[in-house]
């Protein structure tokens, strides 16, 4: 079955000493209420969402996933910086079977997760800002093509 991994950066956060409890900015919040917007007009619908614990990114699943429409969000470790490309894969592997689904994270390791699947070796050859969304087509969860990538400077979002 082809399956479409959505890979979204979490949006503009606040700084903050507590890492895990960074919120998003209101500028964040815009970013992912037009990467929301995008997947709904592009007529997305995600099968299943997923999101690293990690309070900024679940602030921007539940934002794209609210203005979609699309069910439950499901936290997933696997999406942390510290989960090895072994443990990512092992997990990516173990998914359901899925048209469309959607994978809320951090960088760099989403973007590393991104190239891998890919087979680019390079890191600057792809990279994913906050609130970036890159759409990858996979039928075996180990190499998959770029379909789309956008950006919130690209959905219109200005600097603050």
């Amino acid at each position: 079955m082809i399956m479409k991994l959505y890979f979204l950066r979490h949006a503009e956060a606040i700084d903050e000493a507590d890492d895990a409890a960074r919120r998003l900015t209101r500028r964040g919040e815009k970013e992912a209420r037009e990467v929301g917007r995008f997947v709904k007009r592009a007529g997305i619908e995600f099968d299943a969402v997923y999101s690293s614990p990690l309070v900024r990114a679940k602030q921007t699943a539940e934002i794209v996933s609210e203005i979609c429409g699309t069910g439950e969000l499901e936290i997933a470790d696997a999406l942390l910086n510290e989960t090895s490309q072994a443990q990512f894969d092992g997990w990516l592997k173990g998914l359901p079977e899925a048209k469309h689904v959607l994978l809320v994270g951090h960088a760099p390791t989403l973007a590393d997760r991104v190239r891998q699947l890919l087979g680019i070796a390079a890191p600057e050859a792809f990279k994913l800002p906050k609130g970036g969304l890159a759409c990858l087509e996979t039928e075996n969860r180990r190499t998959a093509a770029l379909k789309f990538a956008v950006t919130p400077k690209l959905l219109g979002v200005q600097a603050d």
